[in-house]
C-alpha cells in the first residue's frame, strides 16, 4: 500500500479484517473524543470573551450530526442546522464532518431538511 510520494505504508496497518475493524472503532471513538475536547474548548473561549465585555459571535450551526441512544451512541442522522426533526442528541458538526458521517452505513441523511441532497450525497 502507497501513499502520496510513494512511501510504503503497508507495514503501518495489520494485515488482518478483525484487527483492522478494531483499529477502525478505535480512532472513531478517538476522533469522537478530539471534537468534544475541541467543543469544550471553543466554549471556554466564547464564555472568556463574554465575561471579558467583548461581543460574541453566536456560531452558526450549519449541519447537525444525531446520536443514537445506548453505550455505542454512534451517529445516526445528518440534519441541516436549521432541521426542526432535531433532538437533544445532536451535536453541531462541519459539512466536512457530515460528509464523513453519511460515509457510514448506519448514518442517513434526515428526510425532512433534506440533508442527503444538500451534501451531494445522492450524486454519483
Amino acid at each position: 500500500m502507497t501513499v502520496a510520494g510513494g512511501r510504503d505504508t503497508g507495514w503501518l496497518l495489520p494485515p488482518d479484517l478483525a484487527r483492522l475493524k478494531t483499529l477502525e472503532r478505535w480512532c472513531e471513538l478517538l476522533l469522537e473524543l478530539v471534537r468534544e475536547r475541541i467543543a469544550e474548548i471553543e466554549t471556554t473561549a466564547r464564555i472568556a470573551e463574554a465575561a471579558a465585555g467583548r461581543p460574541v459571535p453566536s456560531p452558526v450551526v450549519e449541519w447537525q450530526i444525531q446520536y443514537g441512544i445506548g453505550a455505542s451512541n454512534a451517529p445516526m442522522l445528518i440534519h441541516t442546522g436549521d432541521c426542526t426533526l432535531t433532538s437533544g442528541r445532536t451535536r453541531p458538526a462541519t459539512r466536512a464532518q457530515a460528509v464523513d458521517a453519511l460515509r457510514h452505513p448506519q448514518v442517513e441523511p434526515c428526510g425532512v431538511c433534506d440533508a442527503g441532497r444538500l451534501l451531494g450525497a445522492g450524486d454519483p
